[in-house]
């Protein structure tokens, strides 16, 4: 039975949607060459720390927790890298925002060694008590940051019309699912710089807390850590150079609106 020509137009549309994936990724990453570098450095030194740990049995509840807590940050800002880098900011936005909550309880757990038992023994501890808290710590957060990143996420991850972008179908567009359009490089960027914080802040709070396991079994560790450390401090910088670039050029109508 022949298809329809309406069946076989949407069938032909449907099957280009991983090309045009493909090709809003060597977009993106040809522009953002150094953040995925620096981001890839910063995936192998935490797969440094994980290879060490995998010889070393935790010695408390907190150390367990903090394990868990690390492989999930980690496994959200793997997966949503992919999905930035292909221009699927909004669809990303609730793995950032995984990636934040657990981040932030690891922080803390790694700071008190009583929440982290509670933790794993299924209290709720609800994000406003961890900001607080982290807060309060002289090796904390400062809760200014924590909110902007916690009300970043939160308004992200629930539909609103701000962020789910005007697509226009029938009004001009005949397809518009997938990244058929062009990616919004303001939001790209403003999504960059937010989770390459999160790969420096999880490094550096593993780091600082098992130390003493690195120092013993990988002593090159902490040149490549503090070489990266730099690194991420001069690709955040070029990054927020280009962001306020950016807006200045959509507020001026050189980017469309």
């Amino acid at each position: 039975m022949s298809k329809n020509p309406n069946q076989k137009r949407a069938i032909e549309d449907y099957e280009k949607l991983e090309y045009y994936s493909d090709q809003r990724s060597r977009e993106i990453c040809g522009m953002l060459e150094p953040y995925i570098k620096v981001t890839d450095k910063y995936g192998e030194l935490l797969s440094r720390i994980t290879n060490l740990l995998g010889g070393v049995k935790p010695i408390n509840i907190q150390g367990k927790v903090i394990r868990d807590l690390m492989a999930d940050v980690f496994d959200c800002l793997y997966e949503s890298r992919k999905l930035i880098l292909s221009g699927k900011c909004t669809i990303a936005f609730p793995l950032g925002r995984r990636a934040y909550e657990s981040l932030s309880l690891l922080h803390l757990s790694a700071l008190d060694p009583s929440l982290a038992m509670e933790w794993e023994e299924g209290r709720k501890i609800n994000n406003h008590e961890i900001r607080s808290a982290l807060d309060e710590h002289p090796l904390g957060e400062s809760k200014v940051l924590t909110d902007e990143l916690y009300n970043f996420f939160c308004s992200a991850t629930h539909p609103n019309r701000e962020l789910i972008p005007h697509r226009f179908l029938g009004e001009g567009n005949q397809f518009v699912l997938g990244v058929i359009g062009k990616p919004d490089l303001i939001m790209v960027t403003d999504y960059c710089m937010k989770l390459l914080e999160f790969w420096f802040w999880l490094t550096a709070t593993l780091t600082w807390f098992y130390k003493e396991t690195i120092l013993a079994r990988d002593k090159t560790f902490f040149d490549e850590y503090f070489k990266s450390k730099l690194d991420a401090e001069k690709i955040m910088k070029s990054l927020t150079e280009n962001f306020n670039r950016l807006l200045k050029d959509f507020h001026e109508g050189i980017l469309d609106k």
